[in-house]
């Protein structure tokens, strides 16, 4: 499994997408920076980490992991390798599984490079903490852990496209939106899994009333998982060459 997710970072690696998506999530931290450059005063560590949270969970990393799961999911058949990849036999449950496994290690990644770029706010008297710090460090890395979950619907849509990479970028931009919108619904803010992210991990940065118990969000999260993973092994592994 190891040289499958090696392989799957080595076609990426000639890449501008994850040039494209790594200043994405660098932008939320810079604009946070010269937000605070004149109430850093009156800020501690873990609502300056902490305070761009919401939006990089709403908006932000729902497009730009998107992207990269859709891109990871698609390139070989957007560029007609797909049968080259079966030239040696490489089962494809274990080619999904090991892209899977490459888009989750690329979103820790990413929320760890996006969390340690507000040290940008030492540089303005942000007074720094170490429990502090590991404890956000381990809210950004449980939101990098749930992103991934709560995407596994578009990359069943990528894979159900197979070459459609616009229709499933369009999927991505409106799941995004409706889990932006469902921000002011009880009901859908209790079963979209992009929002219960903000249930699990309590950000009060905007307030959010859910109609069902935390429960019913964890269930619908959890079974929306298990739907998509199900479907993106199955439609792989029936795929015609």
């Amino acid at each position: 499994m190891f040289r499958f997710i090696r392989a799957e970072f080595m076609k990426l690696k000639g890449s501008s997408i994850i040039w494209v998506c790594l200043a994405a999530c660098c932008l939320l931290p810079l604009i946070g920076f010269v937000v605070n450059l004149e109430a850093s005063t009156q800020t501690t560590w873990v609502s300056y980490s902490a305070q761009n949270l919401w939006l990089a969970i709403l908006l932000l990393w729902p497009c730009v992991f998107g992207l990269i799961g859709t891109y990871i999911f698609t390139r070989e058949s957007i560029e007609n390798t797909y049968r080259n990849l079966f030239i040696i036999p490489v089962g494809r449950v274990r080619l999904a599984l090991a892209k899977l496994a490459t888009l989750l290690l690329i979103i820790l990644a990413m929320v760890s490079l996006s969390y340690l770029l507000n040290f940008l706010g030492l540089f303005i008297g942000i007074p720094f903490e170490t429990a502090s710090f590991w404890d956000g460090l381990i809210t950004y890395l449980k939101s990098g852990l749930l992103m991934f979950f709560s995407l596994l619907p578009v990359l069943s849509v990528a894979v159900i496209c197979r070459k459609g990479y616009l229709i499933a970028i369009c999927a991505t931009m409106m799941y995004t939106v409706l889990s932006f919108v469902g921000v002011w619904s009880s009901m859908l803010s209790s079963i979209l899994p992009i929002v219960t992210i903000l249930r699990v991990l309590q950000v009060t940065s905007i307030k959010i009333e859910y109609a069902f118990p935390m429960s019913v969000s964890y269930s619908c999260m959890a079974a929306i998982g298990v739907v998509s993973v199900v479907s993106i092994l199955w439609v792989l592994k029936k795929q015609d060459l």
